[in-house]
């Protein structure tokens, strides 16, 4: 199955989300080792749901933490790609040998300081995953926009369901992330919601 864009199913914390990303064929499947966020996950359990899942590239998605903790938990788990929210400068993320996704939150910048931080990591981010920390859905995203043509980004951003396709076929971005979950009990959940961005978002064959 091919999509107009890229697909990044984040915050995956139970086997169900990410047996339905990897079938299917949701590009990248991260998993919040922030242990500050609600849907932290804890590395051994993490293992276990990536043991089950093939065919996908799996994504370390990390906080304000140090680079050894990043590296120590990216070689136990053998992740594909690590994303980073953190000070850490360029220079020390390319000690981690690794794909590099920078996350941002973009309503801490104007457009020319917004520019300037994806200048400084360029060299080492393979994208960058833009989101409004807010949640503001008034929030102007204009500036950020502007950068789509000249960086690979992946929009976290709150994207209507009903529009999605037209957004994405008018802004053209690398990706867009998805938040995954909660199961309503172990091996039960409702995939409705990702259905539809999925289905909307399918390349018909001719």
């Amino acid at each position: 199955m091919a999509f107009l864009t890229k697909i990044k199913l984040g915050s995956v914390n139970n086997l169900s989300d990410a047996r339905y990303a990897a079938a299917a064929g949701i590009d990248y499947i991260g998993f919040c080792f922030d242990p500050t966020q609600a849907q932290y996950i804890v590395p051994i359990k993490a293992k276990e749901i990536i043991d089950w899942i093939a065919g996908t590239i799996v994504v370390g998605e990390f906080g304000n933490q140090s680079i050894q903790e990043i590296s120590d938990i990216s070689e136990l788990l053998n992740i594909d790609v690590i994303e980073v929210e953190n000070g850490c400068y360029p220079d020390e993320l390319k000690t981690l040998n690794q794909a590099i996704i920078k996350k941002v939150d973009i309503e801490q910048y104007n457009e020319a300081s917004l520019r300037n931080e994806l200048q400084a990591y360029a060299s080492v981010a393979d994208a960058f995953h833009f989101y409004v920390g807010s949640h503001n859905p008034d929030f102007d995203t204009t500036h950020a926009l502007k950068l789509a043509n000249d960086y690979r980004i992946i929009w976290g951003l709150d994207t209507h369901t009903g529009d999605i396709k037209n957004w994405v076929q008018s802004q053209h971005p690398f990706g867009i992330n998805i938040i995954g979950g909660e199961e309503e009990r172990p091996g039960i959940k409702d995939f409705d919601q990702i259905a539809d961005i999925l289905e909307q978002l399918t390349i018909e064959e001719i």
